[in-house]
């Protein structure tokens, strides 16, 4: 680690993501005034052998300047992560951390980091200034500027007036691992890509990694054209051809491309294209049209697919269609000979299965469902879908029992939060009343009804209103990221209504408010104040739980909270003692014991730690959710420098 500075970029991805990486890591070496750099792995024999050498695109003395070429990922052990900080940091805080010697890498490929209080606008701004100058290899600006002068020839209007559209098919389709599972981020359906087009004013141009596609999708609209339609393209290396094709595309009005493009969104950081995400950007006419089409001809007209992969993919969008439409029951019934497609794309037994669940058809679901996750070319993140669509019919069957609700319990803390939407589901449903499952996280089941989102397919109760205060329990920083992403925290405070906003704002001018005119309200102010915390607002969080504290001494949660917020700032001692304050208050201590033996294992406190755990393994010796957080202390403890042992005889390993 210490070869490299202290910011640091790295992305192990396709141009378009390295890019955008490289451009956060120049932008946030100016920023800071200090030492960054992005490195770049080069693997001829890996799974991106045209990126090996970026001096193939940029100029030399810049890639020495702001570049480092490896052959092995970097060692990022001791490097904070800024993709999750910068929402909890702001930049004063982050120059105080470089001060101090701290270090830090990005790995941001699909926006700009921005750091609390910092205007995101403002600093896309400073990224497109920073790409309006990256410096060509010489070869690569000769070819773009014989491009531009043909575009400008052949495009009506030239490419200031013209529309792009990014298909991302190639390895999706056919190429293992990609083709494995569905990628609804990376790829959008041809009937999405041809109405944005048809409502486009000026010449649309596609650029695809398989032309091929392109040309069938283009198929009868000669207002659409395939860039190899228009330039000779077959003398360039991959590495130029990309490069050149981001530049093109960035010299356009608009982009339309699905909503993970990361090649997209690099162009249109370079230049000042607009980007818009499909099928989210589609007018509901539109997307309702769109939608229905393309469910059709996956019923209809299976073999008018460009290729199997291209339906299998496609299948993701009809099936949410057919979901939230009452045609589950036909799709899925559409896709009972496609065994070959399964076999091939294995993610389809799984989106068969889901409209088998919203056809009301479980033992057949359950069967399609465990068909998938025997499959072992299954992808992880498809065989997490089914194993929690499989415990969705199991607690669903018995909402109120202790079983279910440590079956919940046991899958949320072993994915990302919010990783599928049956999780969301299944909160939604067993966080609604007064049960095990409420009891034990200590949510304000009363505020549930307010707090879920009902859509098309389903209710959802979002991850940071019932994972904020439990975030701890989640594998690692990876797993806790979502819980910060996703949209802005004053979206999420939206949600618990006027009365957190209206308390912050009087403690902050130093008043002494009311008390709540009802339970619900001190409810929302607490998980207000729980959320600022996860969101690095302790100064607000801490004097809303003081207040809260006062009126409520025994509220197990508040000390929990405070807790927390506590350990976040650092201050392990006294956070150490509002935890053991909860545990004495709470009614049921199960998650607090759990809670407390991580807090301890992460602050290097080893007896502690395997003491409190013992306790809580005692009550549940066999318990998945005990043996998965019982390795997650021993490793704490490992990190820390203090043997990571197991729990004593006679307790589960």
């Amino acid at each position: 680690m210490s070869e490299f500075p202290a910011i640091i970029g790295f992305r192990k991805d396709r141009i378009g993501a390295r890019l955008t990486g490289l451009l956060n890591v120049l932008r946030l070496g100016r920023k800071f005034d200090c030492p960054a750099r992005f490195i770049w792995l080069s693997e001829p024999g890996g799974p991106y052998p045209e990126l090996t050498d970026p001096r193939e695109f940029l100029d030399k003395d810049f890639v020495a300047r702001h570049i480092s070429v490896v052959d092995r990922a970097p060692d990022l052990s001791g490097r904070g992560d800024l993709g999750l900080l910068a929402k909890k940091l702001d930049a004063d805080h982050m120059r105080q951390r470089l001060g101090v010697g701290e270090r830090f890498v990005s790995d941001a490929a699909f926006d700009v980091i921005s750091f609390m209080g910092e205007p995101p606008d403002a600093a896309r701004a400073e990224i497109a200034a920073l790409a309006t100058d990256l410096p060509l290899a010489p070869r690569l600006a000769k070819i773009l500027a014989r491009a531009e002068k043909r575009l400008s020839r052949r495009v009506d209007g030239g490419l200031a007036q013209a529309a792009a559209i990014h298909m991302r098919r190639g390895d999706l389709l056919d190429g293992d691992p990609w083709s494995l599972s569905s990628w609804a981020a990376k790829f959008a359906p041809d009937e999405f890509l041809r109405i944005w087009a048809d409502a486009q004013p000026g010449a649309v141009i596609v650029f695809t990694d398989t032309p091929a596609a392109a040309r069938h999708m283009a198929a009868g609209n000669d207002r659409i054209m395939p860039i190899d339609s228009l330039l000779d393209m077959d003398k360039l290396t991959a590495t130029e051809r990309d490069m050149l094709e981001l530049l093109i595309m960035s010299r356009c009005a608009r982009i339309g491309a699905s909503s993970g493009s990361a090649f997209s969104l690099a162009a249109a950081s370079i230049g000042k294209a607009e980007f818009v995400p499909l099928p989210q950007n589609l007018s509901p006419e539109q997307r309702i049209a769109a939608y229905q089409a393309l469910l059709d001809r996956v019923i209809d007209a299976p073999d008018s697919f460009f290729a199997p992969g291209d339906l299998a993919q496609s299948l993701q969008y009809a099936s949410r269609h057919a979901i939230g439409q009452g045609q589950a029951g036909r799709l899925a019934d559409a896709l009972k000979d496609r065994e070959a497609l399964m076999q091939a794309h294995p993610f389809v037994r799984r989106i068969q299965a889901e409209c088998l669940v919203a056809a009301g058809r479980l033992p057949e679901a359950r069967r399609t469902a465990r068909a998938g996750m025997s499959d072992p070319r299954m992808a992880g993140r498809d065989r997490k879908h089914c194993r929690s669509m499989l415990v969705a019919m199991h607690v669903q069957a018995d909402p109120d029992s202790e079983a279910s609700a440590h079956e919940f319990l046991s899958l949320v803390f072993s994915q990302a939060a919010g990783d599928t939407p049956w999780t969301g589901q299944m909160a939604a449903e067993l966080l609604g009343g007064d049960g095990p499952l409420s009891r034990a996280m200590m949510f304000p089941h009363r505020l549930a009804p307010e707090l879920t989102e009902t859509g098309e397919e389903s209710t959802i109760l979002r991850p940071w209103f019932y994972l904020a205060d439990w975030e701890e329990l989640l594998d690692d920083d990876a797993a806790r990221r979502p819980l910060v992403g996703g949209p802005d925290i004053h979206l999420k405070l939206r949600g618990l209504g006027p009365v957190p906003r209206e308390m912050d704002k009087a403690l902050t001018e130093g008043q002494e408010p009311a008390a709540p005119d009802t339970e619900e309200d001190a409810q929302r102010i607490g998980l207000a104040a729980a959320i600022l915390s996860l969101h690095g607002r302790y100064a607000r969080a801490l004097r809303m739980l003081h207040w809260l504290e006062r009126l409520h001494p025994e509220d197990a949660l508040i000390r929990k909270r405070l807790a927390d917020t506590c350990f976040r700032l650092g201050n392990v001692q006294r956070g150490i003692g509002h935890m053991r304050e909860a545990l004495q208050l709470a009614e049921d201590p199960s998650l607090l014991q759990l809670s407390m033996a991580r807090r301890l294992a992460e602050a290097g406190k080893p007896h502690q730690a395997r003491n409190i755990m013992q306790q809580a393994l005692e009550q549940r010796p066999d318990s998945p959710l005990m043996q998965r957080q019982q390795r997650r202390i021993s490793m704490a403890l490992d990190q820390t420098g203090q043997p990571g042992r197991g729990p004593r005889q006679g307790a589960a390993a």
